[in-house]
């Protein structure tokens, strides 16, 4: 069984090494992978977008247990996300934003003490609840094991586009500078289609070496959404670009 680790906690500190000795301990069978842990702190829409476009690539039944969580010890739930054939655990915050518009099976809270450590810290939730939770996914309990069923609550700071629409929002900014949106194209668009952020207006073309250097461009990146990208160089600066900006698809 795989179980795979998304954080913002990096590196200098002991908190990834604990819930990997928490893992190791309940399941010691279990395959543990690194995501990421360079997440910025208490970003949650960065890590909603890494954890969507990194899950989507594991096998069926993995489980990924993700915890970009400044809310910890809140009211926010700590849930089991059942979604395109995975499990996900973490906090109810935003944080599976995305990879809920796969479709969610099911949603669980975490409160059965089979899924805990007892005497849980109220800061440190990834040791003593999102790990021995996805410990216990592992060793074969059912998710709905874990508690009452729930719906989703957390959301990011702006709603995800419209399926079939020519509206989308630019939801990550990766570490070239190229904006990622939300926004996938439909098919049946013009040649002479074009992308308008602000007073930009880009092609869009196949990939980066279809124009010249310096130029911006507009194309489907490997996440399957529209991107936008200055060739060699950084929109996101050059652009003075936020997520959350709206990009819209023209003469389509």
């Amino acid at each position: 069984m795989i179980i795979t680790l998304t954080t913002d906690f990096g590196a200098r500190d002991g908190f990834v090494g604990a819930m990997k000795g928490v893992i190791a301990r309940l399941t010691p069978e279990a395959r543990v992978v690194d995501v990421a842990h360079d997440i910025p702190r208490h970003d949650i829409a960065h890590g909603a977008w890494v954890l969507a476009t990194a899950a989507g690539d594991f096998p069926s039944g993995t489980i990924h247990v993700a915890v970009v969580d400044p809310g910890v010890g809140s009211a926010r739930l700590e849930v089991i996300v059942a979604a395109g054939g995975q499990l996900f655990v973490g906090p109810d915050n935003g944080l599976f934003q995305h990879v809920a518009a796969w479709g969610v099976e099911g949603t669980w809270a975490i409160t059965s003490p089979a899924f805990r450590l007892p005497d849980a810290a109220p800061t440190f939730h990834g040791r003593d609840v999102f790990a021995p939770a996805a410990a216990a996914l592992a060793r074969g309990l059912p998710p709905e094991a874990a508690g009452p069923a729930t719906c989703l609550a957390g959301a990011l700071a702006w709603p995800p586009a419209v399926a079939g629409g020519l509206r989308g929002h630019i939801v990550h900014i990766d570490v070239y500078g190229n904006l990622i949106s939300d926004l996938r194209l439909p098919s049946g668009l013009a040649p002479s289609a074009r992308v308008v952020l602000g007073t930009h207006v880009l092609p869009i073309s196949r990939t980066y070496a279809d124009v010249p250097a310096g130029a911006a461009l507009a194309y489907v990146g490997s996440a399957g959404t529209l991107e936008l990208a200055l060739r060699d160089g950084d929109a996101a600066a050059a652009w003075r670009v936020r997520r959350g900006a709206w990009i819209e698809v023209q003469g389509g």
